[in-house]
């Protein structure tokens, strides 16, 4: 809102986190205003939402509305020119610095003229004007424009961007999430959970698990023995979880040397991660194109650790095989995905064969990825039930997977080639 221009309302998320999500809660007025020289509002800005009263900004949802009013207040004569409010969405990221915003809308509220009520502001007085901004569900993605096939992604604050106000202009900024609820889990791990059993594993529920790629581990053991090992690894499905809920997984370990099996397949041997990977990629508003992935600025991080332990049960199987199980809590104020193409966070659950006493061949071949997708609210049915064993706990496996940066380096390395 502005008096001689047209500045922004900022649409960018702020370094506080989001407030948990809760039924629909009655809305309320955020205000925010500027003070003249005695310390009283001259100009403000009021927007409506459904955020609890602690928190510092407005916060809408997917499918909703922007909504408020700006209200003028002069105590002594003065010319307006105009009243003008906007609404922007933005990304705040230097290799995104040219490209429009994602959303931009602009109404102007007031101007002297015959169409608007009063025809001329010139005066002390009052003035309050209503807007609304629909929020759209798409926008162009595109660099040099295109149709709107790109859903809007929700706020995120992986680099805090700041606005600062100019004389005569209001800024304020608000948060957009996206509600999504996660898909219904598999039928007999519904019923299993329903009756308080175990859910079934990947043969007798293979519908319910996804299968990895295989991990063949090749190396020297104690500096003094060739060993070959393979893991099976699985996660439950479908791959889009809650924050805040469970990753169920398995880990299948095979070997001939039931020394080396016995060792590698021990709970503290193979990390299991909830790893987060944010690409933003250089775009140009111009006759460039994107410079691709040689421009990119990738950052592989370790969101979340599991919780490993042996399925005792697998004792009564072959001497050659051993099993584990493991969760991984989800943390509950994670980021959800974004994919734009200035601009994409994606996370994967990943396994990485560490132990000390085996020198593997190649430590690039031991780390498995699984995509998975995060949303806002868990599937509806049955809630999963928790089998981490008494005095397990997620500082329990940590203490010889520390130094993973090599897991993160393969991560890197291998998205870097996908995208060239």
């Amino acid at each position: 809102m502005s008096a001689p221009g047209s500045p922004p309302l900022a649409f960018l998320a702020e370094d506080e986190e989001l407030p948990g999500y809760a039924p629909t809660r009655e809305p309320h007025e955020h205000v925010h205003s500027l003070l003249n020289r005695n310390d009283r509002p001259w100009m403000s800005l009021k927007l409506l939402s459904e955020a609890p009263r602690e928190s510092k900004f407005p916060i809408y949802f997917n499918g909703g509305t922007v909504r408020g009013s700006a209200q003028l207040t002069l105590e002594n004569p003065q010319t307006i020119r105009s009243v003008v409010v906007e609404v922007r969405s933005k990304l705040a990221l230097a290799t995104a610095d040219e490209l429009p915003p994602m959303w931009y809308e602009r109404k102007v509220l007031w101007e002297p003229g015959e169409h608007f009520d009063p025809q001329n502001i010139s005066s002390a007085g009052s003035w309050e004007w209503d807007f609304t901004f629909p929020i759209p569900t798409h926008f162009d993605d595109s660099p040099n424009g295109g149709l709107a096939s790109t859903p809007l992604p929700g706020s995120f604050d992986l680099k805090a961007c700041r606005w600062f106000p100019a004389l005569s202009e209001l800024h304020t900024l608000f948060a957009y999430v996206i509600r999504e609820r996660a898909p219904p889990q598999s039928p007999l791990r519904e019923l299993a959970y329903s009756r308080g059993y175990t859910a079934p594993g990947p043969s007798d529920d293979p519908g319910g698990w996804e299968s990895g790629n295989e991990i063949t581990a090749k190396g020297m053991l104690f500096g003094n023995r060739e060993v070959t090992l393979v893991y099976r690894t699985h996660i439950n499905k479908p791959t889009v979880y809650a924050r805040g809920g469970t990753v169920f997984y398995r880990i299948e370990v095979s070997s001939n040397d039931l020394q080396a099996l016995q060792l590698l397949s021990a709970p503290y041997a193979i990390a299991v991660l909830l790893t987060r990977e944010v690409r933003s990629v250089p775009i140009r508003k111009s006759s460039q194109a994107s410079l691709g992935a040689k421009g990119a600025d990738l950052d592989v991080r370790i969101m979340a650790r599991g919780v490993s332990w042996l399925d005792t049960s697998s004792s009564n199987g072959p001497s050659s095989k051993s099993i584990l199980e493991g969760e991984i809590i989800i943390p509950p104020r994670v980021t959800p995905d974004v994919e734009i193409a200035a601009f994409r966070l994606h996370y994967s659950v990943t396994f990485a064969v560490n132990t000390v006493g085996f020198v593997p061949h190649n430590q690039s071949e031991l780390v498995q990825r699984h995509p998975i997708r995060l949303v806002s609210h868990p599937a509806l049915g049955q809630m999963p039930i928790s089998r981490i064993p008494p005095g397990y706990d997620q500082v329990a496996t940590r203490s010889n997977n520390d130094d993973l940066d090599w897991a993160l380096l393969t991560i890197a390395n291998r998205s870097t080639l996908r995208n060239i």
